[in-house]
């Protein structure tokens, strides 16, 4: 009809992709030409491999934020061999430079460094403090124990009469022999008791003769102690395998598996 018009609409022209800029494929030909693969790059920058797929493509909306894809940016262009000032330059019209905040002092860029895997020398050394502090611990804590077995009373042997104990009754003398014999190695009962010691390694030791302490201590191995009482000789080891335990001469031995012995000798029991 005469005098109608028909208006026409122009459908608006849909926005174009963004034009890529050209760092991620130099990314990844960097990383490909170093043998890498994404995993092995991530592991290498502590970077996640996601991360670091999204710089090659250029998804920078996949990082957590500005200042972090910046700093991913640096690290990674670091870690392949790039100039990452370069990198930056050419990101600055996505990422911009760091965003002025509300309030407080300008945010600052994260640092991003590659892990440097410790030399070998300094793992050496880290392994062996750990060893010596160890075994520094261990020989405390057995010189504590020891220490503590010192104050420990010691009981009263049964059978053992009360302290002070009676005198002994004498005895009547031996007849004397016929023909002159060679001098007994174990000395005559009215001598007392004598009590030799002799270490072969470390160990603690205490010795009361006729009730009353006369030492307290450790020997180690090449020491040798002797003592002597009228009555009796208590002893009492704290490492029965490390000594040797000579009464009047005649070896005795402690019962086996046991390394802390207590034993008291007497001048009537030899």
């Amino acid at each position: 009809m005469a005098g109608r018009w028909k208006r026409e609409t122009v459908p608006e022209p849909a926005p174009s992709p963004r034009k890529p800029l050209g760092i991620g494929e130099r990314l990844r030909a960097a990383r490909e030409a170093r043998g890498l693969s994404l995993a092995a790059a991530s592991a290498q920058t502590r970077i996640r491999a996601g991360y670091l797929q999204a710089l090659e493509e250029e998804q920078f909306d996949r990082l957590p934020g500005r200042a972090y894809a910046r700093g991913y940016l640096r690290a990674y262009a670091r870690a392949l061999g790039l100039d990452p000032d370069d990198l930056l330059a050419e990101t600055a019209q996505v990422l911009g430079g760091p965003a002025p905040p509300l309030i407080g002092p300008v945010q600052a860029e994260v640092p991003i460094r590659p892990a440097t895997r410790p030399s070998r020398l300094r793992r050496i050394l880290l392994t062996a403090s750990v060893i010596v502090l160890t075994v520094v611990g261990v020989l405390a804590y057995i010189g504590y124990q020891q220490l503590r077995q010192f104050q420990t009373p010691v009981p009263a042997a049964v059978g053992e009469p009360p302290r002070p104990a009676p005198e002994p009754a004498p005895r009547p003398p031996a007849p004397a022999p016929a023909a002159p014999e060679p001098a007994p190695v174990i000395r005559p009962p009215s001598s007392g008791v004598e009590v030799t010691v002799q270490a072969v390694g470390l160990s603690w030791l205490r010795v009361l003769a006729d009730g009353r302490e006369v030492f307290t201590g450790f020997l180690r191995a090449g020491d040798r102690r002797t003592w002597t009482g009228e009555r009796s000789l208590t002893v009492r080891v704290g490492n029965a395998p490390a000594v040797t335990v000579l009464v009047d001469g005649r070896p005795v031995r402690p019962p086996s598996g046991r390394r802390v012995w207590e034993q008291t000798f007497t001048a009537e029991g030899r």
